[in-house]
């Protein structure tokens, strides 16, 4: 191995564990009890993966109904065009951040277990 390999490899491993360890900081300073949980409380992980899985299927076909009729592809009441793609914008927005949280919550439940939490 030459000399500026094994510099370079001596620098990623220096970064990943640092980086490893601000993570496990970051992770104890979540977790630490200081008295003032209330104000830093932590929503109900559980909650929201059931909420996630009611809503997100519910606003991903609300893109599509919206879409559809933004499109005139589904006999409608007279609208604006503008006002179902606003709708058909919103409900896709709200499905991205549902599909977001998933991946937040799992991290989180992750982070519980390794904590025993």
């Amino acid at each position: 191995m030459s000399q500026s390999h094994h510099h370079r490899h001596h620098w990623a491993e220096h970064w990943r564990a640092a980086a490893a360890d601000r993570r496990a900081r970051s992770a104890a300073r979540r977790w630490r009890r200081t008295g003032d949980e209330p104000r830093r409380a932590q929503s109900d992980l559980r909650a929201r993966v059931v909420l996630n899985r009611i809503f997100i299927p519910l606003f991903l076909l609300g893109t599509a109904v919206f879409a559809l009729l933004a499109a005139n592809a589904l006999p409608a009441p007279a609208a604006d065009r503008a006002f179902y793609i606003a709708l058909a914008v919103l409900c896709a927005v709200f499905t991205v951040i549902g599909l977001v949280d998933v991946f937040v919550i799992r991290r989180r439940m992750a982070e519980q277990r390794r904590w025993r939490r």
